[in-house]
């Protein structure tokens, strides 16, 4: 018999980088609660800072599923953000929309603890935001090389946090986390189109480098969820960035995934 004065282990949340697979976060999140599996911490990287940021504020998984499945219809206001200078967009416009969505509300509103990487242009190395403005640490964080224009913040070029820690399970971990649970995005993914061109040859470098990285960043993870999205590289790759219908089949794989791994995750908490 379990004694009711044992002391529950603390649960962390890494979330991984991976561009348009975001809502498989989404999912992740969403069978966690409803298994009662409890979420203290929270570390994620580009486009698992950016739903990591709106679920840590809100605190509630409908309302992120919501408001990012609105989204899908803005997002092609972002491509008028013109730079051609140190990237194809400047990134302005993604932070004023962050800043809308969240309220214009800082690490200090946030209802669990938050930990958002982007990577430093100057060092190499990742740098973590913990505290400011939300908006601003979710624009660096995901702030792909040449896609964007890099984030100047103080003595620093920040770019896309999955360039130095793709799935940042050792960042959850040294926040407090006993109980370490990472999205891994890149899990599988291959090359689909027989036709290339310059934007496809850059993406698909990334991807391979987030690819091998991923597999290097999850020493720290005790439950590793991992999403199979490689079919959806298929289709155009402008089309999965804007389409409601890949968000949420993404989101439904990942939580399938999520609830063939329930059992192993309850055992390790020892729920």
């Amino acid at each position: 018999m379990k004694s009711n004065n044992k002391k529950r282990k603390k649960v962390g949340l890494a979330l991984g980088s991976g561009g348009f697979r975001g809502s498989a976060h989404i999912g992740v999140i969403k069978v966690l609660l409803e298994n009662d599996i409890p979420i203290d911490f929270v570390a994620g990287s580009s486009v698992g800072s950016l739903v990591g940021a709106h679920y840590c504020l809100f605190k509630d998984i409908k309302k992120t599923s919501d408001d990012f499945l609105k989204q899908q219809e803005k997002k092609y206001s972002y491509l008028r953000d013109l730079s051609f200078n140190d990237g194809f967009l400047s990134g302005k416009t993604f932070e004023n929309d962050f800043r809308k969505l969240f309220v214009k509300s800082s690490f200090s509103d946030l209802k669990i603890p938050l930990s958002i990487i982007s990577t430093d242009l100057v060092s190499g190395s990742s740098f973590i935001f913990n505290e400011g403005d939300l908006a601003t640490a979710v624009r660096a964080s995901i702030s792909i090389p040449l896609a964007f224009s890099p984030l100047k913040f103080k003595d620093k070029f920040l770019v896309d946090g999955g360039m130095s820690n793709p799935v940042p399970d050792d960042v959850v971990r040294k926040m407090g986390a006993d109980v370490v649970i990472s999205v891994d995005l890149y899990n599988e993914y291959r090359l689909f189109h027989k036709q290339l061109d310059f934007s496809k040859v850059i993406m698909r470098s990334i991807e391979i480098t987030l690819f091998n990285l991923s597999k290097n960043t999850l020493k720290d993870s005790d439950v590793v969820i991992n999403p199979d999205s490689s079919n959806f590289s298929k289709d155009s790759g402008i089309r999965t960035y804007f389409s409601k219908d890949v968000f949420q089949a993404i989101m439904r794989n990942a939580e399938e995934e999520t609830r063939k791994k329930i059992s192993e995750i309850k055992k390790i908490i020892d729920l």
